[in-house]
Order: C-alpha cells, then structure tokens, then sequence
C-alpha cells in the first residue's frame, strides 16, 4: 500500500509538473477564400473556406453569421475537403461532439453553426456554406450587393483573404456594373472582369471588417424571390456616396497634413482650445461672484481690534476662507487664558540641549483651571484638549505638546471639531458671496463632455487611416479635459470665486488696517497703549494672524515693565527679551508643536476595380468565429 500511495504521488507530481510545462494552446487564421454566389432569383449563396493555424489540440470550430431584419439563412452545411460533416451535433460554445459533426443554433439577430473535429498543432481548412436571402437590394436600375465577406467579430487577425462576387450573367465592367472595397484603411485592391468582382486584402488585424459592394444592371436578375425590392432608381444615389467616401478619404488627408505643416499655428490653436473656454468661465464667475466692491474706508491704520470678533474667526474672513489650523487655536487657547478662563503665571522651566550634555533654562507660562467664561461653541474643543492635559492640576506651557500627544486619536477629533465649529460659525454669519456651485457645475461639465467626446472619438479612431473627425473629437475632449483640470485648480484660490458682502468687506478692510498697524508697531512713533488688556489682545490676534513675534517685539520696545509684570500672556527669559529667549517657547515653535500633536495618528503602510474607398460598414453577412 505504501508503494501504491508513493508512485500514485509521484504520478500526480508528474503530471503537474508536465502541465506545467506545456504551452497554452493558440490558432492563427494564415487564409480565408469567400466566393459569393448571386443565383437568378437574387439570393447569395456563399462558400467560405477558412484555414486554421493550430498550436495545440483543438476539437471545436464556429462561425456566427448576422442577420439583419428581412433577411433570412437557409442551406447551411460544412465540409472539410471533401469529407462533408453531419448535422445534429450540439451548437454551445465548447462543446464537445464526434469529429466530422456540425450543429446549427438560432441566436437574437444571428445564427451559429459549430461545427467538431480533432487537431493537433496543425493546419486545417473548413468550409462553411450557406444561403442568404434578404440581403441582394434590386432597384429599378441594378441590383445593389453590400456583403461583408469579413465580420468584425473575430478576435484573431486574418493574414490573407481572397472574395469572389460571381454574377448571374456575363456582364462587362461599365456604369451600371462597378464595384468597391471597404474600408480604405485595410490593405487590398478590388478587380473587375465580365460577370465576376475579385478583391483582395492583407494583414487584415482582429476587430476588423472587410466589405464588398457592387452594383449591376436589374436585368440579370431573373426574378426577385431571394432579394428585397426597393422601388426607383438608385445608381446616382450609390455613385454619389462612394464618392463621398473617396473624396471624404482625402479630405481627411489634406487637412491632416495641413496641420502638421502648420505646427505653431495647430499648437496655438490648441492651448486656446485647451485654456480658452476655462478663461471665459473664469472671469465670468470672478466678474459675478469674486470682484470684491470697494468699501468706504481708507485708514491705513486701525490702533484697536475693530470688534469683539473671535481671534479664530478673522483669518477666515480676510482670506475668505473657512479653513483654520494651529494658528487659529492657539490664538484660541492664550484667548481663553486673556479671559480668565485659565489662569496662568511666568515660571522658568530647564531643558536639555546636546544630547543632554547641555542645559538651558528657559522662559515658560504655567497654566491651570481658572474662572469659567461662555465659551463659543467652536471654543469648546480647545478646552477639552486644555482640560485634558491639566487633569486638574496645572502643567507648564512647554510640555503641553507631549501631553497632548498622548492621546492623539482623542485630540485629533477634538481638533477636527474645532475645525469644522470655525467653519459652520463662518456660515452662519453669511459673509461671502460664493460661486462655488457654478464653478462645480462647469467642471462636472468640461468633464461630462470630455468623457463623452473622447468615448466618440477613441471608439472610431483607426491608425491607419484616420478620419479628421476622430482627430477632433480626441483633441477636444482632450481640450475639455484640460478646462476641467484648469477649472478645478482654480478653486484653491477662493477670491476668484467668492467675495465678501458689503459690510464684511467692511469689517475685513478695518482688520486690515488693524494687521498693518500691529505689523508696523515696532518701527511706528505712535504712543504705545496704556491699558494691559488691549496689549493681550494685541498678542492674541497677532498669533491668530501669524505674526506674534512682531506684537512681541513692539511689546519689547514700548511696553511698561509694570504691564508685562501683571499680564498673564505675556513671559520674559532669562535674557529680559519678552517670549524670545530660547526657541522652545517661540510662538511660531508652539504653534507649529500644537499642529504636529493635533494631527490624526498614522495609521497605513507605504507603496470600381483598384483600391478600397472610405466608408462602408453596411453590409450584409459578416459575424466572426473562432476555435476551442
């Protein structure tokens, strides 16, 4: 039992392993002959002989064969050789059945015909024949044959193909006797001799259709039963496209090659295809939405914060922008302390440098729990993260930051809610005027029609022998892409597309005035304030406008040692510089510390006889096929 159990092992480890080794099975198509027959009574009968290449073991076969409506198949059989197969076999897609079967299956709008063999890695011809009534057109003048003799269902490019139109008479090549080749783009020529059209065409790739059309006089015919009656006459009509499609063809051409002849003009076209409209959109919105309409004010300077407005909320209003960031809280956070919500006293806090090897005693602020004061509700988060670091108790300035980020998932949100609470208080006071919904709009609609020009265009695009409007519906979709991008780009700077109202353009202009002075403080020969209470608020909204190192400064140089003793913001370092001294205090340092300890905590992992004509495509016949 052992040794059956060990060779039955090695079987299967064999015949895994060969396997394996073995190649995955493939067909090619070297050659395919069509002879279509035209029969008295207008039918077609048609042969087709197929070869396949095989590299590997096959046993199935089928063609799918289009039908269009009022045309019909009958007479279907297939041979190879000279050996015909029995019908009766199974039609399904990879079935299997006794060699030399072939089974017929109606489909919606097709019929298939599979048909069952056995090869392996070696060539084989199979002849599929069948008659199509429906698909001849007799007009009163001639009879109009448009028969794919090459549908463009099959996956598997064909090297050579060879199509043969046989007439029911002898009639010489002439006016009412012409044929054509479609389309212009597949390698072939078209012959015509007396009774009979020869095409053919090379390299014909996967995906690719081959046509044949001719006309010729009615009176060949001997009756209609097999053809679909159209009544008047059609030549002129039917010379008249072919040469449309032939003069289409070279319009193409030449204005291919005008454009390239002509680089700089087509790249200048271009770019004001690809920038042009969005300009458009663009000063249209700013001329309705972002132009702000002046106020009546003209002070450079505003000595005192204009209003009460919250330090959080002023950056959004002068840049028009809801978005706040560490800046704002902490403006946030030394309000609170100017409030008296914490209460806070200059202590000194030593710190290490150089490995350790160096120790530096620095200026620091000491903060507890003080008198409760309203808080806003943007305020409330701020005071959270405060409380949550005091834990009752009170706990240096300068360690704030590592006590913060010991809860950082918690802070996080917290930030995150202070963020979002600035946001919906900006809403609520209505300041701005946005066309944000009109410019969303236009780029939902640069991108819509982006989408679908470039769907149209690709979807027709041939290689070969482009058509000019393939070209340009790419280059304008492509264009449209463009003005999207540039239009969604344009959203980062809000004052194209939004202002403020009236009397918040009021309120910005005074607060810039009120920036300007606190930023020219220091070099200004302007009497300082007296009160300590406008000093605090000096600083505070210079740390909410990002630039408390000059409140500082100008508090270095005008402030009376008498306010800097009793303020509960403001510290001196051991150097006598106020808020300078070593950098772990900096303003801009905890500002930036606050922002890195706020942030959400890292959760991921990086990483007529001649050529083809243009045109064609409405034919009769055609389908594709392929082998298993």
């Amino acid at each position: 039992m052992r040794v059956r159990a060990a060779l039955l092992a090695a079987a299967v480890l064999l015949a895994g392993a060969t396997a394996e080794r073995a190649p995955a099975k493939s067909f090619s198509l070297p050659a395919a002959d069509v002879t279509a027959r035209v029969l008295p009574d207008g039918s077609l009968a048609v042969e087709e002989d197929i070869t396949f290449s095989f590299d590997g073991a096959f046993t199935g076969g089928f063609r799918e064969i289009p039908l269009r409506e009022g045309e019909t198949i009958d007479g279907i059989s297939v041979q190879e050789g000279r050996r015909p197969y029995r019908p009766g076999a199974s039609a399904e897609l990879g079935s299997s059945g006794d060699p030399g079967t072939f089974g017929v299956a109606e489909l919606e709008g097709a019929v298939r015909v599979v048909w069952h063999y056995a090869a392996v890695s070696q060539a084989r011809t199979f002849t599929i024949r069948y008659r199509l009534r429906g698909l001849v057109v007799a007009h009163d003048d001639v009879v109009d044959v448009n028969l794919q003799v090459w549908g463009d269902e099959w996956r598997t490019g064909l090297g050579q193909l060879r199509a043969t139109l046989l007439l029911p008479g002898g009639a010489p090549p002439g006016r009412s006797f012409r044929a054509w080749g479609h389309p212009v783009h597949v390698r072939g020529d078209v012959a015509l001799t007396a009774g009979r059209v020869n095409l053919r065409a090379l390299a014909v790739p996967a995906g690719q259709f081959v046509e044949l059309r001719a006309v010729f006089p009615r009176r060949l015919l001997a009756t209609t039963a097999g053809a679909r009656v159209e009544p008047g006459r059609a030549l002129p009509q039917i010379l008249a496209e072919e040469r449309e499609d032939a003069a289409g063809y070279e319009r193409d051409r030449d204005r291919i090659a005008g454009a390239l002849d002509h680089v700089g003009r087509t790249l200048l076209l271009l770019l004001a295809l690809a920038f042009g409209p969005a300009l458009l959109v663009l000063l249209a919105i700013y001329l309705i939405y972002g132009r702000e309409r002046p106020a009546a004010y003209d002070r450079e300077y505003e000595q005192e914060p204009p209003s009460a407005l919250e330090p959080a909320l002023v950056p959004p209003l002068l840049r028009q922008s809801p978005r706040v960031g560490a800046l704002e809280f902490t403006a946030t956070l030394f309000d609170l302390v100017r409030r008296g919500h914490y209460a806070a006293k200059p202590i000194t806090t030593e710190r290490s440098t150089f490995a350790g090897l160096r120790r530096q005693t620095i200026a620091d602020l000491e903060l507890s729990r003080g008198d409760p004061v309203p808080l806003a509700p943007f305020e409330r988060p701020v005071a959270e993260v405060v409380d949550a670091v005091l834990e009752g108790g009170s706990h240096a300035l300068s360690r704030f930051r590592d006590r913060i980020d010991d809860d950082r998932k918690g802070n996080s949100e917290r930030f995150t809610e202070f963020k979002n609470g600035v946001a919906a208080a900006v809403r609520e006071r209505r300041w701005f005027t946005s066309g944000g919904t009109a410019l969303s709009i236009a780029v939902a609609a640069f991108a819509l029609l982006s989408a679908l020009l470039l769907w149209r265009g690709i979807d027709g695009f041939r290689p070969v022998a482009p058509r000019w409007g393939d070209i340009l519906l790419v280059v304008l979709g492509l264009a449209a892409a463009a003005n999207a991008v540039a239009l969604a780009l344009s959203a980062v700077n809000v004052r194209i597309w939004r202002r403020r109202n009236p009397a918040a353009q009021l309120e910005a202009s005074r607060w810039e005035a009120f920036r300007r002075y606190l930023t020219d403080f220091p070099r200004l020969d302007e009497a300082p304030p007296a009160a300590l209470e406008l000093w605090e608020r000096y600083l505070v909204y210079g740390i909410a406008f990002g630039i408390a190192e000059r409140v500082l400064q100008g508090a270095q140089l005008h402030m009376p040692a008498a306010l800097h003793e009793t303020s509960t913001i403001y510290w001196i370092s051991p150097g006598g510089d106020l808020g300078s001294g070593p950098s772990a205090l900096a303003i801009g340092d905890l500002s930036s510390g606050f922002g890195s300890a706020l942030a959400p905590p890292s959760s991921g992992s990086g990483g007529g006889g001649g050529g083809f004509s243009g045109g064609g495509g409405g034919g009769g016949g055609g389908g594709g096929g392929g082998a298993w």
